[in-house]
C-alpha cells in the first residue's frame, strides 16, 4: 500500500504499527500525544516534520523513518534500524539510551541535543550539523561524515570510534571535550575556543589541524604526537605525560601563546612554538641527529631541558628568539667531546639571559682531544647575565672537560674545555698550555702496576733456615717450608705532575722447596712451589680538577722457584735465582661521579736474579766476640707478562692497557755483619747473628691507552722507583 496525502498525522492515543512501506505517504507532519506508540515493524516511513510529547515511543523496530523538516522529539526514541534528518533543525530532548539505530544527518539539516546519549547507541553520519547544548558525559556513539559536530557548555568525553569522520569539530569557550586516542579525533580540524584534553595512558599520534582561541591540555602519562601545524593561540598546558611536535624531517609549528610543562609533564620533538615557554617538568629539544627547536617568545627553565635523546646524537639545536630564564633548572648537551670542532647540541638566545642554570654534557662517542677556544655550547646575542655552572663530571677518554665563560670578545657566550684554567689573577687570565687529565688515568696505571708487580719477590725475601725440634727424637731439623707476609705503600705523580697516586698493599706467600741436593758437594740447589694472595689498594687525585679516582686489585698467584748457591756452607761467591708465576686479578675503578668500572687481568711474572757474595773485612768485638762484614751485589731482571682485559667505560671510554710484556730491572748491593763468640767456635756454624742493610734502584716503564669508538689515543705514564731498602733482621743460621 503506498499512500500520497500530505495532511498531517495526528496519533492522539493508543499504538500504531505500520504494515507496510510509505503508509504515512507524504504526511507534513507526524503529531505524537502522550503514551502513543509508532512502531515502524521493520517498514520505510518519510513524514515531513516529527513533534512528539513526553511520555509517547517511537520505535524504528528494524525499520526507517526519514524527517525531511525537522521537528522535536520529547518522547523516548528507540529501537534498530535508520533515522535519517534529510533538512531542518531537529531537537532531542533527553536520553535516548534504548535507541541502536544508525542516525544520519543530510547536508543541510540540524540535529540538537540536550543530552549526551540523545541519539541512543547508534552509529552517527553527520554530514550536516549535530549540535550537542548543554550536555556531559561519554559520547560513544561512532561518527562519520564530512559535517560538523559542535559542543557548546558541555563537559563531553569521546569514546567511540570516528575514524570515518573528516568534517569539523566545534568547541565553546565554556566546554570541555576530551579525547583519549587518534580514533576518537578521526581526520577532523578541530575549532577550539574552550578547552580541548588530550588524556591516555597510552601513546598515539594526533593528525588534525587545531585552531582558535582556546587551550590544549595534556593529561594521562602516555605520549600524543602531533603532526599537523595548528594555529590555536591559546595555552597549552601539559599536566602529565608527554606532548611531542613532529620528527626531525617533519618539524611542526604551534602557534600556542603559551605553553606551560608541569612538574610531571614534557614537551618533546622538533619544531616551533611561536609563544612563551614555562618549564616546570622536561623539554627534550630536538629528536634526532640535528633538530631544531624554535621558541618564538621566551622560555623560562625550572625543571629540566635535553637537547635531543640523551646520548644517542649531537647536533641538536634549541633556539629561544626571546629571553632565556634559569629558575635552577637544568639542561643537558649531548657532545662529541674532542677538540673546538667537536659536533655538538647548542642552546642559543637571541634575547637576554638570567637565573641560575646547572649544565651536564653526556658523551655521544667523542674520544677526547685537547681544546683551544673550547666548544660553543651556550650563544647569547643579548645581555648575557645568566650563570650556568656545570653539574657532574664531563670526560671523554684521558681529559677532564669544564663548563667556563668565553673569554674577551666570546664573553657572552660558554664553552666546554680541557685546558687547564689557572684564574690566579682574574683580570689577566693566563693563557693555558696545559689540558686537564682524568684521575682515572692514575688508578688504571695504578692497578696495573700493582697486577705486574704484586707477587714480585727477591731471593731474600723468602730465605733462611727455619729450624724446629723433632718431637720423637729431641733433634734440631731444617725444613723448606715459609711464608712471606709484606705490606707497602707507594706514591707518585704522573709525568705532568696532576696526578697524584697513593697506592697500600698486602701480600701474603706460602712456599716449599720439593727438592734439593748438590753437584760436586760443594755446591747446593733447590727447587720449590708457592702460591699467593694479594690486595692492592690506590687513589689518584688531580690537582687540576679536584677529582679523585679509587681503585683496588685483588688476586692470586701461583708458581715454582729455584735457587743455586757455589757455597752452600756459608753462601759466598756465587748464587743464581730464579722464579715463574702465573696469577688472576679482579679490578675495580671508581672514579668520582662516575660508574663503577670492573675488569680483569691475568698472566705470567718470571725473574732471573744473580749476586756474587764476598768478604771485605773481620774484626773482633768485646768478650771474644768475631765480626764478619760481607757485601753482595746484585742484579734482577724480571719479565711483567700480566696482561689487562680492554674495556669499555660506561661512558663510552675504551681502555687498553699497553704495560704488559715489560722488563723491571734491579741493580742493588747487601751488606751484611755475621758475629759469633769465639769462645764456642763448635757452634760457630750453627750460631750466629746477621745484620743486613739492602739497596736497590728498581726501573719499570708501564703504558696506558685510552680509546673510544672511533679512534685511540695514547697516555703513556711511566713508573720509576728509586727503593732503598733498609733492614735489620737478626735470626739463628
Amino acid at each position: 500500500m503506498n499512500n500520497d496525502y500530505t495532511g498531517l498525522t495526528d496519533l492522539r492515543s493508543g499504538n500504531l504499527l505500520m504494515l507496510n512501506d510509505n503508509v504515512l505517504g507524504h504526511t507534513a507532519g507526524l503529531q505524537m500525544a502522550e503514551e502513543t506508540v509508532l512502531d515502524m515493524n521493520g517498514h520505510s516511513q518519510t513524514i515531513g516534520q516529527l513533534t512528539s510529547a513526553a511520555g509517547s515511543v517511537l520505535n524504528i523496530n528494524g525499520g526507517s523513518l526519514t524527517i525531511s523538516n525537522g521537528g522535536t522529539s520529547a518522547g523516548a526514541l528507540v529501537g534498530s534500524g535508520n533515522l535519517n534528518i534529510d533538512n531542518g533543525v531537529f531537537s532531542v530532548k533527553g536520553s535516548n539510551a534504548s535507541l541502536s539505530a544508525t542516525t544520519a544527518i543530510a547536508s543541510g539539516a540540524e540535529v540538537t541535543l540536550d543530552n549526551v546519549q540523545g541519539l541512543g547507541t547508534g552509529k552517527i553520519i553527520a554530514d550536516g550539523h549535530l549540535n550537542l547544548n548543554a550536555v556531559e558525559g561519554h559520547l560513544s556513539n561512532n561518527l562519520s561524515g564530512k559535517g560538523e559536530v559542535s559542543f557548546s557548555e558541555s563537559n563531553v568525553a569521546l569514546k567511540g570510534d570516528n575514524s570515518g569522520f573528516s568534517g569539523q569539530l566545534s568547541l565553546d569557550k565554556n566546554t570541555q571535550l576530551v579525547a583519549s586516542a587518534a580514533e576518537h579525533l578521526g581526520e577532523a580540524t578541530i575549532h577550539n575556543q574552550g578547552d580541548m584534553i588530550l588524556n591516555s595512558m597510552d601513546d598515539w599520534t594526533m593528525q588534525n589541524q587545531v585552531d582558535g582561541s582556546g587551550n590544549i591540555i595534556k593529561q594521562g602519562q602516555g605520549t600524543v604526537t602531533l603532526t599537523a601545524n595548528s594555529t590555536y593561540t591559546g595555552t597549552t598546558d601539559i599536566q602529565q605525560g608527554g606532548l611531542m611536535l613532529g620528527q626531525e624531517d617533519a618539524p611542526v609549528t604551534l602557534a600556542s601563546q603559551q605553553v606551560n610543562i608541569s612538574s610531571a609533564g614534557m614537551l618533546s620533538g622538533a619544531g616551533t612554538v611561536l609563544g612563551s615557554i614555562h618549564n616546570a617538568g622536561l623539554f627534550v629539544a630536538g629528536n634526532g641527529a640535528s633538530g631544531h627547536f624554535t621558541v618564538g617568545g621566551d622560555l623560562t627553565n625550572q625543571g629540566a631541558i635535553s637537547l635531543g635523546n640523551i646520548g644517542q646524537s649531537a647536533g641538536n639545536q634549541l633556539i629561544v628568539e626571546g629571553n632565556y630564564h634559569g629558575s635552577n633548572g637544568h639542561i643537558n648537551f649531548d657532545t662529541v667531546l674532542g677538540d673546538d670542532r667537536s659536533a655538538t647540541d647548542k642552546l642559543i638566545v637571541k634575547g637576554d639571559t638570567t637565573g641560575n642554570t646547572q649544565v651536564s654534557v653526556t658523551n655521544a662517542g667523542g674520544q677526547g682531544s685537547q681544546t683551544l677556544e673550547g666548544i660553543e655550547l651556550i650563544h647569547v646575542d643579548g645581555r648575557s647575565d645568566g650563570d650556568f655552572a656545570q653539574s657532574g663530571r664531563i670526560t671523554a677518554g684521558a681529559y677532564d672537560y669544564s663548563l667556563v665563560r668565553g673569554q674577551g670578545a666570546n664573553n657572552n657566550h660558554w664553552y666546554l674545555t680541557s685546558q687547564l684554567i689557572k684564574p690566579e689573577n682574574p683580570e689577566k687570565p693566563v693563557s693555558p698550555t696545559e689540558h686537564m687529565l682524568r684521575p682515572e688515568g692514575g688508578t688504571y696505571t695504578a692497578n696495573h702496576a700493582a697486577v705486574n708487580t704484586m707477587f714480585n719477590m727477591q731471593l731474600h725475601d723468602r730465605s733462611g733456615k727455619a729450624q724446629y725440634t723433632d718431637v720423637s727424637t729431641g733433634e734440631m731439623k731444617t725444613t723448606g717450608m715459609w711464608m712471606r707476609q709484606a705490606g707497602s705503600h707507594q706514591s707518585w705523580y704522573d709525568g705532568s705532575s696532576q696526578l697524584r697516586t697513593q697506592s697500600n698493599r698486602y701480600v701474603m706467600q706460602l712456599g716449599s722447596d720439593i727438592a734439593q741436593g748438590s753437584t760436586n758437594g760443594h755446591d747446593s740447589w733447590r727447587l720449590g712451589i708457592m702460591a699467593g694472595y694479594g690486595h692492592d689498594n690506590n687513589q689518584t687525585r688531580s690537582s687540576a680538577t679536584g677529582y679523585t679516582s679509587r681503585g683496588s686489585v685483588n688476586g692470586y698467584s701461583t708458581g715454582l722457584y729455584a735457587t743455586w748457591f757455589a757455597d752452600n756452607t756459608d753462601h759466598k761467591g756465587l748464587y743464581f735465582d730464579g722464579w715463574a708465576q702465573y696469577g688472576w686479578f679482579d679490578n675495580h675503578v671508581k672514579g668520582e661521579g662516575l660508574a663503577s668500572e670492573f675488569y680483569k687481568s691475568k698472566g705470567l711474572t718470571a725473574s732471573v736474579e744473580t749476586g756474587y757474595t764476598f768478604k771485605v773485612g773481620e774484626f773482633s768485638g768485646s768478650k771474644g766476640t768475631v765480626n764478619e762484614w760481607y757485601v753482595q751485589p746484585q742484579a734482577q731482571v724480571t719479565w711483567m707478562g700480566v696482561k689487562s682485559d680492554d674495556h669499555r667505560e660506561a661512558n663510552g671510554t675504551r681502555i687498553e692497557i699497553n704495560g704488559n710484556g715489560n722488563i723491571q730491572t734491579r741493580l742493588g748491593a747487601r751488606a751484611y755483619l755475621k758475629s759469633f763468640n769465639k769462645m764456642d767456635e763448635a757452634k760457630a756454624a750453627n750460631s750466629s747473628h746477621l745484620l743486613k742493610l739492602t739497596g736497590s734502584i728498581i726501573h719499570a716503564v708501564l703504558a696506558l691507552k685510552w680509546t673510544t669508538l672511533a679512534s685511540a689515543r695514547k697516555v703513556h705514564a711511566i713508573w720509576e722507583r728509586l727503593n732503598w731498602v733498609s733492614k735489620a733482621r737478626l735470626r739463628q743460621i
